[in-house]
């Protein structure tokens, strides 16, 4: 796993976050919109705001591996990032005049899953939130007509769709070291997870998906089309790495054969 290109990465991002410079005009949205989108942004802002306590516990039981040297010091930065992205939304909350959260039932769910087994079930809970949080910020982006929201959106865009291909590095590292079988399994009840959470978000946030034309169906069907493009990336991987391991392997017997 090219670790050092995730740390660069994460830090110019994280930069560019702060540093960012928002449209100065106020919300001109009427109420029957901005109201529904300040509360919809407000809980995907505390789903942001999270100081990744449980990501790093884990993340040090595999630091000494050698094919993840550095990832800690990645999962550090992408914490960060992920912390400007909630000052963003913020920002982007205080804009459209709502209402800042400090709980919220969905993202205690959230919370609570990522701490029941393991490092690989704590990234691919996270991995689930970000795969809705892409389509999310994708329709804001196309579907919002205040320049702050777009100007936010089109900025979380980016940067999710990069930590889809940090979360794709690291589980194509695990995954790799399993059996077809148990990688079947896991594709099957990662993909459960992710239809179960697009079905409570698309019902959580309708209000605001109504503002943006989008039906809960609709959302739920694009947050499918994300996770099959994420999922089949990773397959592929999976399929190109186990062909060049029985392509060495099939070598090294050569070899040993024209050696005897």
């Amino acid at each position: 796993m090219s670790t050092q290109l995730w740390i660069n990465r994460f830090q110019a991002s994280t930069r560019l976050n702060h540093e960012m410079q928002l449209p100065a005009a106020p919300c001109a949205l009427p109420h029957h919109i901005r109201e529904p989108l300040a509360r919809s942004i407000a809980t995907f802002q505390l789903g942001e705001s999270g100081g990744g306590t449980r990501l790093r516990r884990y993340t040090r039981s595999i630091a000494t591996l050698e094919n993840l040297r550095g990832y800690q010091r990645a999962v550090d930065l992408f914490v960060a990032e992920e912390q400007s992205h909630a000052a963003l939304l913020a920002r982007t909350v205080v804009h459209l005049r709502g209402t800042l959260l400090t709980k919220q039932w969905t993202n205690s769910i959230f919370r609570w899953m990522r701490d029941l087994v393991n490092l690989e079930f704590n990234i691919q809970v996270l991995l689930t939130a970000e795969l809705i949080a892409e389509v999310y910020f994708g329709l804001l982006a196309l579907r919002c007509t205040d320049p702050v929201v777009q100007t936010v959106a089109r900025k979380l865009l980016r940067d999710e769709m990069g930590h889809l291909a940090f979360q794709r590095d690291f589980l194509f590292e695990r995954l790799k070291t399993l059996t077809p079988a148990t990688q079947c399994l896991w594709r099957w009840q990662f993909k459960a997870i992710h239809f179960a959470t697009a079905m409570v978000v698309a019902w959580d946030h309708r209000h605001c998906l109504r503002t943006l034309d989008i039906t809960p169906a609709d959302f739920r069907a694009r947050a499918t089309r994300s996770w099959q493009s994420f999922q089949s990336r990773l397959e592929r991987r999976l399929l190109e790495a186990e062909i060049q391991t029985r392509e060495r392997y099939s070598r090294g017997v050569q070899a040993s054969s024209s050696g005897g």
